[in-house]
């Protein structure tokens, strides 16, 4: 079995030959201290500057000899830079997106110290343009890509999240999060009419993405965290009000472009109390899934929504993967033994690998998700 029909078995519930496994995607990078501690440890040659896919992100690259090594079933497109906007820094050395929210760097991860709507009104709701979204570099050879990829490959195509966040992200990266919680309850007006501006634009990002590359995909990544470690970031009833809709609005038009490619969403924490509504917008398989979060105990997940939605990651991040060798393998044996059985898993971490991992354990639980993901799973949990 190749791993085109493996990973179509597992996204339609049904049991391939071995669990799929997953390298690359929006929520399964090497952060680049750590990209760079596996190509020592393994003695590949490093990058130029010129490989970064994600330059000023903590995790800027993408390398398919690891891919092929730890034996991913995966082929991410990844959009293109765009040709025609420059980020440029201020005097502060802030850095500024097309998008004109402003980047500062601390250690090996990028914050936003500037938000462009932070005291804007609906009026300038009504004028803000966001990027330039029909930029020719953002498409530019990703239609050639993805066509050598399906003719001469055997490998599951998915588009990686062309915009590092949805919706959510996007209030908060132009008004500030602060504003996005306090506009929910007092600016609503601005709020609604912010995220339906925002969902206009996603729609046109995405569909300007994918369209060259749809005959050939798999899945389509979105990311939006709605879940901290112990508790969701809102109610359930304030995300219904407010962004249900939208969100349903966005991959109702991408599905569109797209009819036989999957929906990916990446969200982060506890957000079990989200699940059912994930489902009911089109959401086709979640990743994330972080273990030790609150409510998000694996075979738990797995029984109550199983039968409806694809799980993807799931592999500890905080804790085990950070421990004993035995740690690690205990882990992927865990998740594999949870969510497995029946299809509708794909293995990988529930988030990037962080510099804390050990090398060595960042291959073994590949290595023993291939040992014991391979059908009928039958793993004996110490």
């Amino acid at each position: 079995m190749n791993s085109r029909e493996r990973v179509n078995l597992a996204i339609n519930h049904k049991e391939p030959d071995r669990v799929p496994l997953d390298l690359w995607g929006t929520d399964s990078r090497l952060i680049n201290e750590f990209y760079f501690k596996v190509l020592e440890h393994l003695g590949l040659d490093f990058p130029d500057e010129k490989s970064k896919v994600r330059p000023g992100k903590s995790a800027e690259y993408v390398d398919y000899r690891i891919a092929d090594l730890i034996g991913s079933d995966f082929r991410h497109i990844v959009i293109g830079k765009p040709e025609n906007f420059k980020t440029y820094h201020n005097e502060e050395g802030m850095r500024f997106d097309e998008w004109g929210i402003g980047h500062v760097m601390k250690g090996s991860y990028s914050f936003i110290a500037y938000h462009p709507l932070a005291d804007a009104d609906i009026s300038d709701i009504e004028k803000y343009r966001g990027p330039n979204i029909k930029d020719p570099g953002r498409i530019k050879g990703l239609d050639v890509q993805a066509k050598d990829w399906f003719e001469n490959t055997q490998y599951s195509i998915t588009t990686t999240g062309p915009i590092s966040g949805f919706l959510k992200e996007y209030y908060e990266y132009l008004r500030g999060t602060e504003n996005f919680f306090t506009d929910l309850y007092l600016n609503t007006a601005l709020a609604e009419r912010l995220l339906d501006k925002l969902a206009d634009i996603f729609i046109e990002f995405y569909t300007y993405f994918i369209t060259p590359v749809a005959p050939y995909l798999t899945w389509i990544e979105f990311e939006s965290d709605f879940g901290m470690q112990d508790r969701p970031l809102m109610s359930g009833q304030l995300f219904r009000k407010f962004l249900k809709l939208p969100m349903q609005r966005v991959i109702s038009g991408i599905k569109k472009v797209a009819p036989s490619a999957k929906i990916f969403l990446h969200s982060c924490g506890s957000i079990k109390e989200f699940m059912a509504d994930f489902i009911d917008i089109g959401i086709d398989i979640i990743s994330g899934i972080q273990p030790l979060a609150r409510d998000m105990e694996s075979d738990k997940l797995k029984k109550e929504f199983g039968k409806d939605i694809v799980f993807h990651g799931g592999i500890d991040i905080q804790r085990a993967i950070c421990g004993s060798l035995e740690d690690a393998v205990q882990e992927s044996k865990k998740r594999i033994a949870d969510f497995a059985p029946g299809g509708g898993y794909i293995f990988g971490p529930s988030n990037h690998f962080q510099i804390d991992v050990p090398v060595e354990n960042f291959l073994a639980m590949y290595k023993a998700a291939k040992d014991f993901g391979k059908y009928p799973i039958n793993i004996d949990i110490k």
